[in-house]
């Protein structure tokens, strides 16, 4: 468990995060969304006390808090942020890698084979990590921390560099690690993976961490909330509003409209469908609005972004 309090953390007169709170319990996958600078980082950061916030605490199981260096040390053997690529010694093999993690984290060595295994990194890992591409540094770097074993795990852009084959190895193994009762912190922007298999996902908005859910009710249900239609004629646009008044229509900066649906009667979707289709309009599709085109809506549209 991690319990945020109040945390606050400023640069100057910039408010980076102002007076977090919230709680993520174990067996929890959380994905952190937002363009750079605007907090991701800073969060993590905080967690793992490497940036102390100006008012506030963490705390974590057995009501540890980093109260005193002694603490520092007991929190960091179960909680642990993915190594980045410059943190690699370039004259280490990735398997010498993987076996100072582990001993670092005392954790079984039987992990170091059957990471390699899941990651298929045996042609490699035993080389020098000075003649490993970004991909393979990337691999590196998520096996240390799977090594580790640890009840918390922090990941800044684990899948940066990877293909979409690693990118869905890593996305089976981290499900398997959520289903050990860990707790997972993922800041990505490969936002089609993310919601796919977080847990909550939070937008950063002046220094607060939002909810997707309070920016569109029900956003991490299953249901049918939206129309999306590529391309739509301004002249269409009008006419679906003096037809449709109480429907909200958006246009994304990517030319995506997106119809917002009150409700996915059976009559209304009918009616749509013969809307569009009598004005050839042929591409759109049901569906949710997706983690893309929320992001677009909060970051991206200079109208109708929603106030915090």
């Amino acid at each position: 468990m991690i319990e945020i309090q109040n945390i606050t953390v400023q640069f100057g007169g910039n408010k980076v995060l102002n007076d977090i709170s919230m709680t993520f319990e174990q067996g929890e996958m959380i994905g952190l969304v937002a363009p750079n600078g605007t907090g991701k980082s800073t969060f993590m950061n905080v967690l793992m006390n490497y940036v102390k916030p100006l008012k506030g605490k963490v705390v974590f199981k057995d009501s540890l808090s980093y109260s005193n260096k002694s603490n520092e040390v007991k929190i960091h053997k179960f909680v642990s942020m993915m190594p980045d690529q410059s943190d690699l010694y370039n004259h280490l093999s990735g398997r010498e890698h993987l076996k100072m993690f582990a001993t670092m984290w005392q954790s079984d060595v039987k992990l170091i084979d059957e990471t390699i295994e899941a990651l298929n990194m045996k042609h490699y890992v035993n080389k020098k990590t000075g003649t490993y591409s970004l991909g393979m540094r990337q691999r590196l770097c998520f096996a240390m921390q799977i090594v580790a074993n640890t009840e918390i795990m922090m990941m800044d852009e684990v899948m940066n560099g990877l293909d979409p084959n690693n990118v869905e190895i890593i996305s089976n193994l981290l499900l398997q690690k959520k289903a050990e009762g860990k707790i997972i912190i993922i800041a990505s922007h490969l936002l089609d993976n993310l919601e796919k298999y977080a847990d909550r996902i939070f937008l950063f908005n002046k220094g607060k961490l939002v909810d997707s859910n309070q920016i569109i009710e029900g956003f991490s249900q299953a249901q049918i909330k939206t129309i999306r239609v590529k391309n739509m004629a301004s002249d269409t646009k009008k006419q679906f509003q003096e037809l449709f008044p109480t429907i909200k229509l958006q246009t994304l900066t990517n030319g995506m409209s997106l119809i917002h649906l009150p409700s996915s009667e059976a009559s209304l979707l009918s009616s749509l469908t013969s809307f569009l289709v009598e004005r050839n309009v042929v591409d759109f599709a049901f569906g949710k609005v997706t983690l893309n085109d929320l992001y677009s809506m909060y970051y991206h549209e200079d109208q109708n972004v929603p106030a915090i």
